[in-house]
């Protein structure tokens, strides 16, 4: 891996999920990584945990909070989405990111690494941006 850090844009996966969501127009992949997410029954892959931590980040984005993370060229050009930020699009996003939170591979990674205190406060930070 080029890129790892415990905030949600310091690492290739991110970054290339929300580059391609961008390049393919398509807001409809946002609310399909998260569904994935919050649908998946087994112990979440760190891959998978990268795109649904960029997918969270993104709705933030849409309601005016980005990470300061966030990637400015993909900022710059949300609107191409046609994608609204509604509660229960905001909803979805917590719940996908409270699911990384609780279980899954990239939780594992941070706990053995001895950074998870920082990774949570990151998430923390982004349900935070996320609930208005």
């Amino acid at each position: 891996m080029g890129a790892w850090g415990t905030r949600n844009f310091e690492n290739d996966g991110s970054q290339d999920w929300i580059f391609d969501v961008i390049d393919s127009k398509d807001g409809g992949l946002v609310t399909d990584t998260l569904a994935r997410i919050i649908n998946n029954t087994e112990t979440l892959e760190i891959a998978d945990c990268e795109e649904g931590l960029a997918a969270a980040e993104l709705v933030a984005a849409l309601v005016g909070r980005p990470s300061e993370d966030f990637p400015e060229d993909p900022l710059d050009k949300l609107d191409i989405l046609n994608l609204i930020a509604t509660k229960a699009l905001r909803n979805q996003a917590v719940t996908a990111v409270n699911k990384i939170l609780s279980a899954s591979e990239m939780k594992n990674f941070w706990g053995e690494s001895g950074d998870l205190q920082s990774w949570e406060a990151v998430q923390a930070s982004l349900v935070k941006r996320l609930e208005l």
